[in-house]
């Protein structure tokens, strides 16, 4: 099932590079997570990568297709010990810019499939995240929480934005 997720991934990485050059921009990120509510017990902190492609719909208002993965270490909880879960997020959504077009503060909502795989087993779910961030010139530094039924986390991403048209 792991594999069927990595190519899963790899196709969603290919498309959005073949749309990069069209008028839009495409950011990578390195990833943070922070499991929250009751599996923050079986799971540590999470670590990834991500890409984003972006373009616009009209003046500060862009939509967004993103996708990349969070692995979460495992922990121990009496006496359970869990040897980690990899999440898989496949989201797309809007992002609006409060000052100016790309730049400054923004507010933006995903909404996507969560792809999960561990040592329990392998599930799916629908998820949303709303976030707050911030960009200036190519760097983009996003706050997001991660509402996916059993699997809620915090995130953190810090991204580079690659120059578009």
């Amino acid at each position: 099932m792991l594999m069927k997720n990595f190519n899963k991934l790899l196709f969603m990485i290919l498309f959005v590079f073949a749309l990069a050059p069209a008028f839009s921009q495409v950011s990578g990120g390195v990833d943070v997570g922070i499991p929250n509510g009751d599996w923050s017990n079986f799971e540590g902190l999470g670590l990834g990568l991500s890409l984003k492609y972006e373009a616009p719909i009209q003046d500060k208002l862009n939509w967004t297709i993103s996708g990349g993965f969070v692995s979460f270490s495992g922990k121990t909880y009496q006496g359970f010990k869990s040897n980690g879960i990899t999440i898989i997020p496949f989201t797309g959504g809007v992002k609006y810019y409060l000052q100016k077009s790309n730049d400054g503060v923004y507010i933006a909502g995903d909404l996507g499939v969560y792809f999960a795989s561990g040592s329990g087993g392998n599930t799916n779910r629908v998820g949303f995240a709303p976030a707050l961030g911030y960009r200036v010139n190519q760097f983009d530094l996003t706050f997001k929480l991660n509402l996916v039924s059993d699997f809620n986390y915090v995130g953190l991403r810090a991204a580079y934005v690659f120059p578009g048209k």
